[in-house]
């Protein structure tokens, strides 16, 4: 669907968060200990951070979340859905972010179903803000994943001082905005103006450009070889990070726990970098040296993904560059594999 496009002004934004709460848990920006910001559940609508870094927590674990129980067994030969069906809108999510999500619906919901993302997914409203001051880490605007979107949008907010340009592009945002209609105006001439100043200076801003096609032509090629990756890992000790911190890492395990009489299945996010997350029955493990490990992760984003779900599995958002101690992030092992495939050719 055309976007479509309105004024809202700031006086008005708590007015209209309060009534999507009456009906949606208010998922939002709040400052958390010292000066982070995490998304939560809001209490106190005055309590959202408007003043957005352009680095925040991913908000996947909302729809993928990180510990997620299934069903749970009762002795009585009862079986319990534990599905979350808990209607949520989620307000400051980042451009990237809603990239991300479009791709995880592709994992979740193309061919094969999965019913509890998909419950969440249809459940959730996502209201974005454009990222006005990329960070250095931040390459979103080469992979035209950011810092703002011409469609796969609910609602897109663009900062403009005293008021925020409003964009409707999907049928639960048109429903989040419309019935509030007396909220909101039509764009002036001086709004667009506004507005285009604004994607102009993020564009500007954004000066890290990273090519992922590059790298994986190379890769394809045959030009990279097991050395370098033997290289990268060194470094690596498997901490997690860059993992937990991407907001398209899919990898899960699933448990039973157990409480007396009742068994509990859950979802647990899990890590293909991690040594035993394809451990075979006999204890066996395929990719047991971390070098294997590693250059799976990179392969599953930049070859498996493009492949399979039509979209690299990076959205530029820059997370795994701030995550990693040791700097194998996506971003810098990308540099490296061109300047060492470029000497070995």
């Amino acid at each position: 669907m055309k976007p479509t496009e309105l004024i809202l002004y700031k006086d008005h934004l708590s007015y209209w968060l309060r009534q999507l709460r009456k009906e949606r848990e208010l998922i939002g920006p709040l400052r958390g200990e010292e000066t982070d910001i995490v998304f939560k559940s809001v209490e106190n609508i005055h309590d959202i951070v408007l003043d957005l870094p352009a680095i925040l927590p991913t908000v996947k674990e909302f729809l993928f979340p990180q510990y997620e129980p299934m069903f749970k067994y009762l002795m009585t030969d009862e079986v319990v859905d534990l599905r979350d069906n808990t209607k949520r809108v989620i307000f400051g999510v980042r451009s990237c972010d809603v990239t991300a999500l479009t791709l995880l619906d592709k994992f979740f919901l193309d061919g094969y179903k999965d019913p509890f993302y998909e419950e969440r997914r249809n459940e959730t409203v996502l209201i974005s803000i454009v990222c006005g001051r990329p960070e250095p880490e931040c390459f979103c605007a080469g992979l035209n994943t950011g810092p703002y979107l011409e469609k796969g949008f609910d609602v897109q907010l663009t900062d403009l001082g005293d008021r925020f340009f409003v964009q409707v592009g999907s049928p639960k945002g048109h429903s989040a905005v419309m019935r509030f209609s007396f909220l909101f105006r039509k764009p002036y001439k001086a709004d667009y103006e506004d507005q285009y100043e604004v994607f102009l200076s993020s564009k500007a801003t954004s000066q890290k450009r990273i090519s992922l096609e590059g790298a994986r032509q190379l890769i394809l090629s045959g030009k990279v070889k097991d050395d370098f990756w033997r290289m990268i890992s060194d470094k690596c000790f498997e901490c997690g990070g860059c993992v937990y911190q991407c907001p398209l890492c899919t990898c899960f395990t699933v448990t039973d726990r157990v409480f007396g009489d009742i068994i509990e299945r859950v979802r647990l996010w899990d890590a293909c970098l991690f040594k035993g997350f394809t451990r075979l029955a006999g204890g066996i493990l395929p990719n047991e040296e971390r070098y294997l490990r590693t250059k799976r992760w990179f392969y599953h984003k930049l070859i498996y993904y493009p492949d399979a779900l039509n979209g690299f599995g990076c959205v530029g958002c820059g997370r795994c560059t701030i995550a990693c101690p040791t700097k194998i992030d996506m971003a810098s092992v990308i540099t490296r594999l061109k300047v060492t495939a470029g000497s070995e050719g």
